[in-house]
């Protein structure tokens, strides 16, 4: 009988040598955007310089999808792992330059670029290394795994930095940039060379415009579902993260501490996604997986009402943060089993470029949203209950629209397993 098992060697070594490298990337640019403020005291060069960081993250994503595909995918992580601990021990000769703004932007922006080029790595490798019946639980704890470095990252960094000298995490980080690298090359991970006329850009090109091709002409219901995660995104996410400081700061003129603990509340329900996965996954599959959509929309409910009635700010907290949770919670499972049935319908050699290119596009929504709600927030401010109300209908709305796509895959022969 076949030996199934989550834990195997090479997906341990996996998500060990990621917690390292998101851990590690995220305290690195979190504590040098620290220096920066110290070393220039303005918050516009705080600002702008984590801003700058992130661009290439999206901007390469994609590119960092088609060198998953063509480059044994464990070469790629140990090799941007080795690369991170260089330009931390090439940074750490130049701390004190006179230049030094420029060049931790330099290496903030190097790092997001290694960062692009790494996940993409990781993402296609997780459907090759694990059983398929256990593919939802894995990808459960990549978004774990991503969440806490997003989450516990900076605060971290904000930690080491206020007791450590900058040199010093600066060469703790490129020590356990080495540690994963060593571990890492002890993971075996199947590849096969694809075919290629050696013209780099060509080829990135082309790859992508095949993976555009697989996703958009060539399986419309797997476009219809990337389509509605990043709706998600744009009406449902978007207007969480700017809506939470907008009601906690201004609307209840609570306190910039009750704010960071609400922000808090953000990354432990993706955290929770990644945790309640594996107990739902014996009862829900991906054709009953609109419910998730549903349930996250309904959970908005509460806040509206706190926010249309007269009731005392504390309260009114209180009930956004534990909604909050729950919404991010509820609407993350049902990302996870998109994301999870995308990899099942990808064969293995285009999973890279396809895992980047949702990737980017459910990236993008983010902007688009952010800037919508922006408006919204300031149009209605008096009225800050509607919004809510508008995110529940358009959540809502799209759970059904979910459903009536989903109800086509009941005939297809591919479906995910779950035990």
């Amino acid at each position: 009988m076949k030996n199934r098992s989550l834990f195997k060697k090479d997906f341990t070594l996996l998500i060990i040598g990621q917690i390292i490298s998101l851990f590690g990337n995220s305290i690195l640019r979190f504590s040098l955007s620290l220096y920066i403020l110290d070393e220039t005291g303005s918050a516009g060069a705080f600002g702008g310089v984590l801003a700058v960081s992130m661009l290439p993250t999206i901007l390469l994503s994609p590119f960092g999808g088609v060198l998953a595909d063509r480059v044994n995918r464990r070469n790629i992580m140990v090799g941007l792992d080795v690369i991170t601990a260089l330009v931390c021990l090439l940074f750490l000769t130049q701390i004190g330059s006179n230049q030094i703004v420029f060049l931790v932007a330099g290496v903030m922006i190097v790092l997001s670029m290694i960062q692009s080029m790494y996940q993409p790595a990781v993402q296609s490798s997780v459907p090759i290394l694990v059983d398929s019946h256990y593919l939802l639980q894995a990808n459960g704890i990549v978004v774990q795994v991503n969440a806490l470095a997003n989450f516990l990252g900076p605060i971290l960094g904000g930690m080491l930095y206020g007791f450590l000298d900058l040199k010093v995490i600066v060469i703790i980080s490129a020590f356990a940039f080495f540690i994963s690298a060593m571990l890492e090359g002890f993971m075996r991970i199947p590849f096969t060379k694809q075919a290629s006329d050696g013209k780099i850009i060509k080829t990135v090109i082309m790859d992508l415009k095949q993976a555009i091709t697989f996703i958009g002409k060539d399986n419309p219901v797997l476009f219809k579902i990337l389509l509605l995660v990043a709706a998600i995104n744009l009406f449902f996410s978007s207007m969480i993260m700017i809506g939470l400081p907008y009601l906690i700061k201004v609307k209840l003129g609570l306190s910039s501490q009750l704010y960071g603990i609400a922000e808090g509340f953000l990354a432990i329900g993706s955290i929770g996604a990644g945790l309640f996965i594996g107990l739902v996954a014996k009862k829900f599959n991906i054709h009953n997986s609109y419910l998730f959509i549903l349930l996250g929309g309904m959970l908005l409910l509460p806040i509206a009402l706190v926010l249309g009635l007269p009731i005392q700010p504390m309260i009114a907290y209180v009930v956004i943060c534990i909604s909050t949770f729950l919404c991010i919670a509820s609407v993350g499972i049902f990302t996870i089993f998109a994301q999870t049935f995308i990899q099942t319908e990808t064969p293995n050699a285009m999973l890279g470029k396809v895992s980047a290119v949702v990737s980017t596009i459910v990236m993008c929504s983010y902007p688009i949203g952010q800037s919508l709600y922006g408006v919204l927030f300031d149009f209605l401010s008096d009225h800050v209950y509607v919004i809510v109300l508008f995110a529940i209908f358009v959540e809502i709305l799209l759970g059904f629209l979910t459903k009536h796509y989903l109800t086509k895959l009941h005939g297809k022969s591919l479906h995910i397993k779950n035990e």
